[in-house]
């Protein structure tokens, strides 16, 4: 007998383990290759595929992983960078130095940047290879972001990413040949991918479970709902109400867990900072919108909800958050600033200025869960004091996608911050307007000049300083009206093993994040 049910037991064992461990994504998947990734919806795919150049450990360290080890000169000018012998791409070809060089050479390609612009390696003054496995990199000034940088560095085979930047209908975007632990299977699209273990990974960070799926998940959410009570997803984020139901056991049969952690991101509207094609590019303008926010039923719903309004544009993860109280918005100051700027109430009580434009503006947001939400809320606190929002239902990635156009006016959707401060100017420097990456088409030379000013300071409090201070003149010029600080409501299958989170709030982007998960037999 005994021997009977430990043959069950194995046998159930290893048809558990043949099953994909599945993930929900809330959006489709643009591209999987490292040069092109611009959310981090193809960041959680990717990083099971490819290997990073240095990791991020369960404590937030950074530690090897393409790379055996690095040296850093005195002066901190001069980096020596060891990658480890005997790693190939997933074609078999060896991983070389000149795959580094080559890599950090199309970062600086417009139609990269256009869609991901890592400004921390593109600036690095001079990358070069000196033999197979060692790179030397050469800086003019010192940089306290050299790690952060190198984390966000993803080295692709030269020789099938040698042509540049790759358009979005590229096949190697859902075909890559990686250097992780996991290889995408054929017959992947944006919205479904599967991944398998693959046996000639020699790095230093393996996965422990055979396979991965990622599915985009029904909009509809009640069959989303469906999908997770019959175990069709392993994991997947839910909208906070869905959240709060499973936490009062009101929501799926047991199976199911409930989790949720807060994230280094923020929920915002992002404003159309270009006068020739928004009202918005008046800053009198934006900082009466500003003044409008609904903060009393953002307030409210914290009695559901784990979030917290959103003072800093660092969140408190973040070494630069802004700790200061800053006062709470006032919505008759908003009728001051519009009367200051020009627009005067009209008969309908819209405001008009003296040419007889209405102030009438569009915004576009994803479709609401569920009742009344921020953005219902944003707009009628703005009609009371005369601005009508044509607000758009759309999508849950149309936001974006229309804000890289420049089409609309208000823009709502969240944002996810990086280790680095400095991995956030490319959204709000001129630079950032040079390469598509600054959406809202904010201008500030003194911004501009204390992203570069950050980016080498070496001091921990001259830095910190630099950063609170590009967050004062942010703050005043408004490119972006920060409602909430963000929190990822996560189902779990009672089954799921190994979940941690990264000092961003993430399961994935640190060793072993996701590599590391694996399904117990029930």
């Amino acid at each position: 007998m005994t021997t009977w049910r430990a043959c069950l037991l194995l046998l159930s064992t290893l048809l558990l383990q043949a099953q994909p461990i599945s993930i929900a994504l809330d959006k489709p998947v643009m591209s999987l290759n490292p040069l092109l990734l611009s959310r981090e919806v193809e960041v959680q795919v990717v990083d099971l595929a490819f290997d990073r150049l240095v990791a991020l450990d369960g404590q937030g360290q950074f530690v090897p992983q393409l790379l055996e080890g690095w040296e850093i000169s005195k002066d901190g000018r001069d980096i020596l960078l060891k990658l480890r012998p005997g790693l190939t791409w997933q074609d078999g070809s060896p991983i070389e130095a000149e795959d580094l060089v080559a890599t950090w050479r199309m970062l600086s390609l417009p139609q990269v940047r256009k869609i991901n612009d890592l400004v921390g390696v593109r600036t690095l003054d001079s990358l070069v290879a000196e033999g197979t496995h060692r790179v030397r990199i050469r800086l003019k000034t010192a940089r306290a972001s050299l790690l952060s940088d190198l984390y966000n560095f993803q080295p692709v085979p030269r020789r099938h990413y040698g042509q540049g930047a790759e358009t979005l209908k590229h096949p190697l975007n859902y075909a890559p040949i990686g250097s992780g632990p996991y290889r995408v299977l054929p017959g992947a699209h944006a919205t479904d991918i599967q991944l398998q273990a693959w046996d000639g990974y020699h790095g230093s960070h393996p996965g422990r479970w055979g396979a991965f799926r990622f599915r985009v998940q029904p909009q509809d959410k009640a069959e989303y709902g469906r999908q997770l009570r019959t175990r069709e997803y392993h994991f997947g984020e839910v909208d906070w109400f869905r959240h709060y139901l499973l936490r009062r056991g009101a929501f799926g049969d047991g199976s199911l867990v409930a989790q949720s952690t807060p994230l280094s991101s923020f929920n915002t509207f992002w404003f159309n900072c270009n006068p020739a094609r928004s009202l918005l590019g008046d800053v009198r303008l934006r900082r009466a919108l500003a003044e409008a926010l609904p903060w009393e039923f953002l307030k409210g719903q914290r009695r559901l909800r784990a979030e917290r309004l959103a003072t800093s544009l660092w969140p408190p993860q973040s070494w630069a958050f802004d700790q200061a109280v800053a006062p709470l918005p006032r919505a008759e100051r908003a009728g001051v600033l519009l009367d200051e700027a020009g627009w005067k109430a009209g008969p309908d009580g819209i405001r008009v200025d003296s040419r007889g434009r209405r102030l009438r503006l569009s915004m576009f947001s994803a479709w609401g869960y569920s009742g009344r939400d921020h953005a219902d809320a944003f707009c009628e606190a703005l009609r009371k004091v005369g601005v009508e929002i044509d607000l758009r239902r759309t999508p849950v990635d149309e936001p974006y996608i229309l804000s890289t156009r420049g089409e609309g006016d208000i823009w709502d959707y969240a944002w996810n911050t990086g280790l680095d401060p400095d991995s956030e100017s490319p959204l709000f420097s001129s630079d950032g307007i040079a390469s598509g990456s600054n959406v809202t088409g904010y201008r500030n030379p003194e911004v501009d000049r204390l992203f570069v000013q950050g980016r080498h300071e070496l001091d921990p409090e001259k830095r910190r300083s630099i950063y609170l201070r590009i967050n004062e003149d942010i703050q005043r010029d408004r490119p972006v009206l920060q409602l909430t600080y963000g929190v990822a409501y996560l189902v779990l299958d009672r089954r799921l093993r190994g979940i941690g989170f990264n000092p961003l709030g993430q399961t994935y982007g640190f060793v072993p994040g996701r590599r590391g998960w694996w399904l117990e037999g029930s």
